[in-house]
């Protein structure tokens, strides 16, 4: 093979495996499950809160006001797994990922639903306070 083609076959690559190969997965970090309620990390640690998600409404977990002291911690984004379809009731993983950034104490409070759940706010809603300690 030529070093042009040898070059074209690398880009070719590159650019087909992303697209029939393995999902790309977010990094999640230390993974604590969504009922714990203080996490402990070290300064610059990667972490997620984890949720096993059934098919309902109030599943996009996110954080609400006021936010952790960014001093303290970041939140970096979220990684929603999809459910296998072939299982009633699946509604895959969801991950919220966060970043320690230094050395201290704060809140962080998530809840489910936007604004609102609708009219399944007493059955679904989740709303939960997590301390966060960064050594």
């Amino acid at each position: 093979m030529t070093g042009g083609r040898a070059v074209w076959a690398a880009v070719l690559l590159v650019l087909v495996v992303p697209v029939w190969g393995e999902e790309r997965r977010t990094n999640h970090g230390r993974v604590f499950p969504s009922d714990v309620r203080e996490i402990s990390v070290r300064r610059g640690q990667v972490f997620s809160l984890h949720w096993k998600l059934a098919v309902q409404p109030g599943t996009e977990h996110r954080p609400v006001n006021p936010p952790p002291d960014p001093a303290v911690v970041a939140f970096t984004g979220t990684d929603r797994v999809r459910g296998d379809p072939s299982y009633l009731g699946d509604g895959g993983e969801l991950y919220l990922v966060f970043r320690a950034v230094g050395p201290g104490t704060t809140e962080l409070t998530l809840d489910n639903c936007r604004e609102s759940c609708g009219r399944f706010d007493e059955e679904y809603r989740e709303r939960r306070t997590y301390r966060i300690v960064v050594r």
